[in-house]
C-alpha cells in the first residue's frame, strides 16, 4: 500500500469517527433536567422535542435560572378583543427574586442577541419553549401557555409545591 492510500484511509476513519460522536451527542436523552429555565438550540447538550414548537432542540444541561429563582407563581387569564371577538390567554405570572430577576434579564439578552429561545422544565419535562422578541426589563414575567386551564392550574400548584420544597 502506498502512503497515498494510507492517507485516505486515515481521512475516512477520522471522517466516520466525527460522524459517530456526533450521533452519540444527538441521541443523549439520559441525562436529568432539573427544574428550571434552560437554553434551547444549543449545539450541544441533550435532544428534547419541543411540543410548543413542534420540532427536536438541543437543550444545555446547565440549568440556567433555577426553579427556586422564582418567589411567587400564579395563574392569569389576560383578555383580548380582535374584532368583535373577545378571547382570554391564560399562563402564569412568574415574580422572581432579586437575584432571579438579574438571571432572567442575561437569559433574555442571550436569546435575544443569539436568536435562541428558552424553555421550562419541570420534574426533567419541558412545559413551554418560548421565543424572546426583546430584552425584558421586569420583575414580573407572564407566560403564555396554549394548554387547557385545568392543566395550567396543576402547573402552578407543582411550581408552588416545588418552591415550599426548595425553601
Amino acid at each position: 500500500m502506498t502512503i497515498k492510500t494510507y492517507a485516505l484511509l486515515f481521512l475516512l476513519f477520522l471522517v466516520s469517527a466525527t460522524g459517530i460522536c456526533q450521533q452519540s451527542q444527538e441521541t443523549d436523552t439520559t441525562s436529568h433536567l432539573k427544574s428550571g429555565f434552560y437554553i434551547l438550540n444549543d449545539s450541544v447538550g441533550v435532544k428534547v422535542f419541543v411540543p410548543s414548537f413542534n420540532k427536536t432542540q438541543y437543550v444545555n444541561t446547565k440549568t440556567l435560572i433555577p426553579i427556586t429563582a422564582i418567589k411567587k407563581c400564579s395563574t392569569v387569564g389576560i383578555g383580548a378583543t380582535f374584532g368583535n371577538t373577545g378571547e382570554k390567554q391564560f399562563g402564569l405570572n412568574l415574580t422572581f427574586t432579586p437575584n432571579g430577576d438579574i438571571k432572567m434579564q442575561i437569559a433574555t439578552d442571550i436569546a435575544f442577541e443569539e436568536r435562541k429561545s428558552i424553555g421550562l422544565f419541570i420534574d426533567n419535562k419541558i412545559i413551554n419553549g418560548f421565543y424572546v422578541n426583546s430584552k425584558i426589563r421586569n420583575g414580573n414575567y407572564f407566560l403564555a401557555l396554549n394548554l387547557p386551564f385545568a392543566e395550567i392550574k396543576k402547573l402552578e400548584k407543582k411550581i408552588n409545591t416545588e418552591l415550599k420544597k426548595k425553601k
